[in-house]
């Protein structure tokens, strides 16, 4: 049997139109091949999530999000999400569809936190449905104490600002100005003074490249005559040296032989130091002289008498 190019045409078409429907479901995220279970998940908040989304558990990906309706007939209004899972698994009608975020630019996602205790779920059950908080809120709380910490400093740095405004003044604008225009001279005065100091080295640089054979012939000279003194100086400190200790041998003699007279009696000096009845003798006239001179100033006439007319006065006995 010979199969006509019509037939063939509309072979190819067909088989395009197959394949171009199964590829725009894959892209969608639907697998037509699946087997599966349904499920749906009641919600008040789907916080973005879209269909064709992946439905995970502990990470992985076991099927998507088909289809997101609104049921907005009753009040509140609410959203049911149909789940289409691409192989079965075996859980129980406790299992949580749980909306959350894994990364920051991926958007919402659905995970099923499994449960096994109670009655086991069937493809076409309602599972419950519950909503976490993602990243970009987590990060949104997380910078809302800092968002208010920095309106604080912004506040604060405004009213910083308005004092120092009112603090400038014309007065005080105009007093800024001359001070920073006399600080300006005074930069101005340095920067000359640094030139002048710079061409004054320059010179002192430039003599001494000049006069530098004459500086060391001059220091060489010094050296010599540094090296002569001292070695003349050397020879007058030991000369020196030597005499004094000689002086000092000949005192230290003559000390000893002045103490050893001492304690031998010899001389006044020994005499007197060893006499201890002398040394009573000369305490007890010292003694007396005191008292008399105490004596002789209470009463002077005993031993002082005159008269202005020569009259005679009886002696104190």
């Amino acid at each position: 049997m010979k199969i006509t190019k019509e037939v063939k045409t509309g072979f190819v078409v067909i088989v395009t139109l197959i394949s171009f429907y199964a590829l725009f479901n894959f892209l969608k995220g639907k697998n037509l091949f699946s087997r599966g279970n349904t499920y749906y998940v009641m919600y008040n908040d789907v916080s973005g999530l879209l269909p064709s989304k992946a439905v995970t558990v502990n990470g992985l990906r076991i099927g998507r999000v088909d289809e997101i309706k609104i049921i907005d007939n009753v009040s509140p209004i609410y959203f049911v999400a149909t789940l289409k899972l691409d192989r079965k698994i075996n859980f129980s009608k406790n299992t949580i569809a749980e909306i959350y975020e894994p990364g920051i630019m991926s958007g919402a996602e659905v995970r099923l936190l499994l449960d096994y205790k109670g009655d086991q779920a069937s493809s076409g059950d309602t599972l419950k449905g519950t909503l976490t908080g993602g990243l970009t809120d987590a990060l949104s709380k997380g910078l809302g104490p800092t968002k208010e910490k920095l309106d604080s400093l912004l506040i604060t740095f405004n009213s910083t600002m308005q004092s120092v405004e009112k603090l400038l003044d014309d007065e005080n604008k105009q007093s800024l100005k001359q001070a920073l225009k006399s600080l300006d001279k005074t930069l101005i005065s340095f920067d000359h003074t640094a030139q002048s100091l710079t061409k004054t080295s320059d010179n002192a640089n430039q003599m001494i490249v000049d006069n530098s054979s004459q500086l060391k012939s001059t220091l060489a000279s010094t050296q010599q005559t540094m090296e002569k003194f001292g070695t003349v100086a050397d020879k007058v400190n030991n000369l020196e040296l030597e005499k004094i200790i000689q002086n000092f041998e000949q005192a230290s003699a003559k000390l000893n032989v002045t103490l050893d007279n001492i304690n031998n009696n010899k001389g006044s000096l020994g005499a007197f130091m060893n006499d201890r009845e002398l040394y009573d003798n000369l305490n007890n006239t010292s003694k007396k002289l005191d008292e008399l001179i105490l004596d002789l100033k209470e009463n002077p006439n005993r031993y002082v008498q005159f008269s202005i007319f020569g009259k005679k006065t009886d002696q104190p006995k």
